[in-house]
């Protein structure tokens, strides 16, 4: 046997003309690109094989090919070297971008650890940061200094949990829907992003409108945009009676217009106010306002602000609901923000439930309770303005400065009222739920439910009349025999913000709230026959 090993090798040329077929069946090709088999595959120049003719071998391409116009498929080195350039300046933007994005998962972070912190709850999409300080409303959004001056002036030093989200959700022309506890400082979180957005005064028609659902908070709402606005020269219009039925605001300029939903749409039909050029829509205590008694007129009024790029913001201490739904509908891409605990007393309060047994039990214990300890300013709420008038009557003579305000009154006599309590000439406001939302008393240290209050909502508005801006207030409620089948919601709402409950409360069967009002005998002290 030959001890040459190259016979080992022999046979291993693969002939590629003989296999062309097989090999085309396997290449990926192109159904448009019908290359040639014998044009791709050229035969290598081969030994002499016996019965066959020599193979011939496979050119090799030269380094440098033809140029096709538009394309070049071998690079030449200045396209390498552009394409370097190239990849450095793409990586350089890709490496921006990550940064980028780190920075704002970061800023999220710490924007949801403040939140958590204020106890703010918000859901919509791309949020803005809450605020700080008052001092962003000038680094962030170019405040003008008019308007921090008054901030400071009026005793604001820090914004409250709904005044840092809110404010910056409005400055970037987004609109919102907003619930937070009562005396939280809602008013202030619609007014002063409302004046920082319209900058200027100016005569083109009314540019901002707010809808309160009573005169007596349309007042109140009046009176700190005019203080907010010191020195500003905007043009703020109350809507009064005398205005909504005689004055033409097309003949004097108007920035901004504070009304109650009737007198505004009674103006718009009689054709004395033009809203076409609104840019900023307020719905204060929104869930009142969406109420069936109301929500025809809101629904006009509404339409009636026809500027496409409106901005609409609902705020309110509660937020039923069927208001959500409808904030949904009116609002495009809204942001929600909740403050606390969604329909909720304020954890300032000192909540407590007092047993009468009777009506004559109910006006035994208010003489004897402001016989022991009378801590005035009081407010006392009745379910009717017969019985805040009875009651008014009963305890004129008792030795206490009291006043009375219900929608029987003459306009003047309310005013008189309210302003009376706010001076401190009266001691006591016996009042109906016309007082119970919104108005901001200063100070009041005690709110006595005379009456046992129809829904959570009345309940969470009167008790919010007290402990306001974070001071402490106590909340004082009778009930009767009558009431005891809605005693356990009151109970919940008392537990959820803090108050200590008697176990046997939280046993007592749930009933679903509805209108609680009955018919109570007359407020008297004279003997029945």
């Amino acid at each position: 046997m030959a001890t040459d090993t190259s016979f080992l090798f022999a046979g291993i040329r693969f002939d590629r003309k003989r296999f062309g077929g097989d090999i085309a069946r396997f290449e990926k090709k192109e159904s448009d690109d019908s290359v040639n088999i014998s044009s791709l595959v050229e035969a290598e120049k081969a030994e002499p094989v016996e019965g066959k003719s020599p193979v011939k071998k496979r050119k090799r391409k030269g380094a440098v090919s033809e140029t096709v116009e538009g394309f070049n498929v071998f690079k030449k080195s200045k396209s390498a070297a552009q394409t370097g350039n190239q990849s450095k300046d793409g990586d350089l933007a890709e490496n921006e971008s990550i940064k980028r994005k780190k920075e704002q998962n970061r800023q999220l972070e710490r924007d949801a650890l403040f939140r958590k912190k204020h106890n703010i709850h918000v859901s919509g999409y791309n949020v803005p940061s809450p605020l700080q300080n008052f001092e962003e409303l000038n680094s962030r959004y170019g405040c003008d200094s008019c308007l921090t001056r008054n901030l400071a002036d009026l005793g604001f030093r820090e914004p409250t949990p709904i005044q840092r989200q809110a404010i910056p959700i409005l400055l970037s022309d987004r609109e919102c829907f907003a619930c937070a506890p009562t005396g939280s400082g809602k008013t202030l979180a619609f007014v002063c992003p409302m004046l920082m957005k319209l900058k200027s005064p100016a005569s083109d028609g009314i540019r901002a409108v707010i809808v309160c659902h009573t005169r007596e908070l349309s007042a109140q709402t009046y009176r700190e945009c005019k203080k907010l606005a010191k020195g500003k020269k905007f043009r703020i219009k109350l809507m009064t009676k005398q205005l909504s039925r005689n004055a033409d605001f097309s003949k004097f300029p108007c920035d901004v217009l504070i009304s109650t939903p009737l007198r505004l749409r009674r103006a718009i039909r009689r054709k004395k106010v033009d809203l076409s050029r609104v840019q900023y829509l307020v719905l204060d205590e929104s869930d009142k306002l969406f109420e069936p008694v109301l929500f025809k007129q809101i629904d006009f009024i509404i339409k009636a602000c026809s500027n496409p790029s409106i901005i609409r913001s609902l705020f309110s201490a509660t937020l039923p609901d069927f208001v959500e739904d409808r904030a949904r509908e009116l609002m495009h891409d809204a942001v929600r923000v909740i403050v606390g605990r969604k329909n909720m007393a304020s954890e300032t309060i000192k909540q407590k439930l007092v047993f009468t047994g009777s009506e004559e039990g109910k006006l035994l214990a208010i003489r004897q309770s402001f016989a022991e300890s009378l801590n005035p300013p009081v407010l006392v709420f009745v379910q009717s303005k017969e019985r805040a008038q009875e009651l008014y009557d009963e305890l004129a003579f008792d030795n206490i400065r009291v006043g009375v305000v219900h929608s029987d009154l003459s306009q003047n006599e309310r005013e008189d009222a309210v302003d009376n309590f706010r001076a401190g000439k009266t001691w006591v406001l016996i009042a109906s739920d016309v007082v119970a939302r919104g108005m901001d008393f200063k100070g009041v240290n005690c709110v006595i439910n005379y009456d046992f209050p129809d829904s959570a909502a009345v309940y969470i508005h009167r008790i919010g009349r007290s402990g306001r801006a974070g001071r402490i207030g106590e909340a004082i409620t009778f009930y009767t025999e009558e009431d005891i089948t809605f005693l356990r919601n009151i109970a919940n709402l008392m537990a959820a913000s803090g108050c200590e409950v008697p176990s046997w409360l939280t046993e007592l069967r749930k009933t679903k709230w509805k209108k609680h009002r009955p018919k109570r005998d007359s407020i008297s002290s004279n003997p029945k026959d």
